[in-house]
């Protein structure tokens, strides 16, 4: 029986593909969002079926301005979940729970990591993966317009979390995930948590589950209009991790923290 995975690389009876995008009071940058998605129709040997951005409560005009977009776009499916903000891995599952495609791609709003970088993924997944993750920490990767103090942030986290987790994924965070629909509706059921933290728990089921995560280098453009403080939302992660690690990891094995293994695979 051939492998599910397989199915990226024919040329006939393609895999489709489910665009999930997170959206809160992005009135700013919906513009350039909608427009960078008008016409897609190709995403990198899949055929892109159609593109879900899920407001997560905003209260501004974002809402009004998906309604009106998913008029003029039939491939664009805007989703109200939710009436007041649950936070980002709440609206993720939200839109994962509505995918119909093969695969989904998980996306920042602000495209940060560009959509043209797909390719990378979905070669990972002809390589054996099962989820492929868009890595600034990774050598190759391409960081522009980064500050620095964001940079420190950020490895620090990407420490504490592979220290607590057991995970070897350099680069948790950023938005840009592929993996088959059916994976992710499965691990995102599970959800326990609705923050920015849910990556880590996304990735900590899959790797429970014996599912075969890559890790690539991807081009990365920082937005300084991000609405994401990085203080408080690096503190509110870290409680989350540590509930992460210790509901997943330690309750059950009664281990403690160590050392990564070798079970994750990473490209160069």
């Amino acid at each position: 029986m051939q492998d599910d995975r397989l199915r990226v690389a024919r040329p006939a009876g393609r895999a489709s593909l489910s665009l999930v995008i997170p959206a809160y009071n992005e009135e700013l940058r919906l513009p350039a969002l909608l427009g960078a998605l008008r016409g897609r129709a190709d995403a990198a040997g899949m055929e892109l079926l159609e593109t879900l951005v899920v407001d997560d409560g905003s209260s501004d005009g974002s809402r009004r301005m998906l309604a009106e977009a998913e008029q003029a776009d039939e491939r664009l499916r805007a989703v109200f979940a939710y009436e007041e903000n649950r936070g980002k891995g709440a609206a993720v599952a939200a839109g994962v729970a509505r995918a119909r495609g093969d695969y989904v791609l998980l996306a920042d709003a602000d495209l940060s990591t560009p959509l043209e970088e797909l390719p990378k993924l979905t070669e990972a997944l002809r390589e054996g993966a099962d989820v492929v993750v868009g890595s600034r920490h990774v050598r190759g990767a391409v960081v522009e317009r980064g500050p620095l103090r964001r940079k420190l942030t950020g490895g620090a986290f990407s420490g504490i979390v592979r220290l607590l987790t057991g995970l070897r994924v350099r680069d948790t965070q950023n938005g840009f995930k592929l993996l088959r629909t059916a994976d992710a509706q499965r691990l995102l059921a599970e959800q326990i948590c609705p923050g920015f933290a849910f990556d880590v728990e996304l990735l900590m089921r899959a790797d429970r589950s014996g599912l075969r995560i890559a890790e690539v280098p991807v081009l990365y453009l920082h937005d300084a209009r991000s609405s994401v403080h990085i203080a408080s939302a690096s503190a509110e992660m870290l409680r989350d991790v540590v509930v992460l690690a210790w509901r997943l990891r330690l309750r059950n094995s009664g281990t403690q923290p160590a050392a990564p293994g070798p079970d994750v695979a990473r490209r160069p």
